[in-house]
């Protein structure tokens, strides 16, 4: 297994079900900016193990990670429907 953040398919989930009921542009661009907005926010939680992973993936139900999350992932939304760095 490769070394791999975890908190990237987190935030990538998270972002997915946001965006369903958000009325903004998701074009590839401004989904990568929103994951790179969301993840600069938010602690990297790497792992070389799939025993890792999975450990990871558990301890990120904790409560408060999910509110940090959260709130990560909607302060990129916002961020980004504000001034997105796309073509018009």
């Amino acid at each position: 297994m490769a070394l791999v953040n975890v908190m990237e398919k987190v935030v990538e989930d998270r972002l997915e079900e946001m965006l369903k009921t958000e009325n903004c542009c998701q074009c590839d661009r401004c989904i990568e900016d929103m994951k790179a907005i969301a993840l600069n926010k938010l602690p990297a939680k790497y792992v070389s193990t799939h025993n890792g992973e999975l450990f990871t993936k558990l301890d990120s139900t904790l409560r408060q990670k999910v509110v940090d999350i959260n709130v990560a992932v909607s302060n990129a939304i916002a961020c980004v429907s504000k001034n997105p760095t796309h073509d018009k």
